[in-house]
């Protein structure tokens, strides 16, 4: 049995199921299990009000979670080694994603005994051949999108809509912003802003931001337009737009990801940062028609 560990924010939580699907797809004995170290981060589990997809936290759920988190657990080596040490005998193991992020065509085989998968599993190889089906999984409902929204849609539908996705926020905290917020500078956003001019007559740029106040110092002009309408947990409604807009420019991160990856026009054109990660370039995390931006 392979369980699909589900956690972090939306993003990441659609490529985890995403990859739990297509392993369902050839084991029907895979589940996925939602880690309850998330449920107070960022939104919690999100697949449920955004796409309907239900977690049930049934009894044998409760059971594998119990069971990964002791193969897990490490704080205390004389009692953890040999607990993990037994648990590997009979079979049951975390798999963690390799730290290079490539695809490993291995991750989809079935297992024997019981693996648990902890990952983000970005590349869409992991997932592309059940293209449709991810499509149809998930698929925003126009009901819960709001009349704001829709407005911002019909704007977005009669223009040549670009859209750029700027996260900073979390991204530029102590934490983070070595690692994940000196990649989409300002001097990425001008570049491919300029990059998109060349490629679109008269386009129009959709901002859709963290950091208002930032976008707003920054971009100013007749073809540029900030959206700032969906906070906290209203956020996805942002992926709903940013879809639907004709081509994007991406930050670095899963929600610009999956909102570009959602487009359903024959040829967007999707600008990202080269490296995923600061000075890390990743060769499967973006599909092989995105154009990656370097030298900013």
């Amino acid at each position: 049995m392979d369980v699909i560990i589900i956690f972090n924010g939306l993003g990441n939580q659609m490529s985890q199921y995403a990859f739990y699907l297509n392993k369902k797809n050839i084991s029907k004995s895979t589940r996925f299990l939602f880690s309850k170290k998330s449920k107070n981060i960022h939104n919690g589990y999100e697949l449920d009000r955004v796409f309907g997809i239900k977690y049930h936290d049934s009894l044998i759920n409760k059971f594998l979670y119990l069971t990964f988190r002791i193969a897990g657990y490490k704080k205390y080596a004389f009692i953890s080694k040999p607990a993990i040490r037994f648990l590997n005998f009979l079979g049951i193991k975390i798999i963690n994603e390799n730290d290079d992020y490539d695809f490993k065509s291995e991750y989809l085989r079935p297992s024997k005994g019981i693996k648990f998968y902890v990952g983000g599993w970005h590349s869409e190889k992991y997932f592309m051949a059940i293209k449709g089906t991810i499509l149809r999984t998930f698929q925003f409902n126009p009901e819960n999108i709001g009349i704001k929204n829709l407005q911002v849609l019909e704007q977005i539908k009669v223009t040549k809509s670009i859209s750029v996705h700027v996260r900073r926020g979390d991204f530029i905290d102590s934490n983070n912003l070595n690692k994940l917020g000196n990649v989409c500078t300002l001097e990425y956003f001008l570049k491919a802003i300029e990059k998109m001019r060349s490629l679109v007559d008269s386009p129009h740029f959709f901002f859709f931001t963290n950091d208002y106040s930032w976008v707003q110092t920054n971009f100013n002009g007749p073809d540029f337009s900030l959206i700032n309408i969906n906070t906290k947990s209203e956020s996805w409604k942002d992926m709903f737009l940013i879809s639907n807009c004709s081509h994007h420019i991406n930050s670095n991160g899963s929600f610009s990801w999956w909102s570009s990856w959602l487009n359903n026009n024959s040829h967007p054109y999707v600008i990202v940062p080269k490296n995923f990660i600061a000075n890390k370039y990743f060769k499967d995390i973006y599909p092989e028609n995105w154009i990656l931006l370097s030298d900013y």
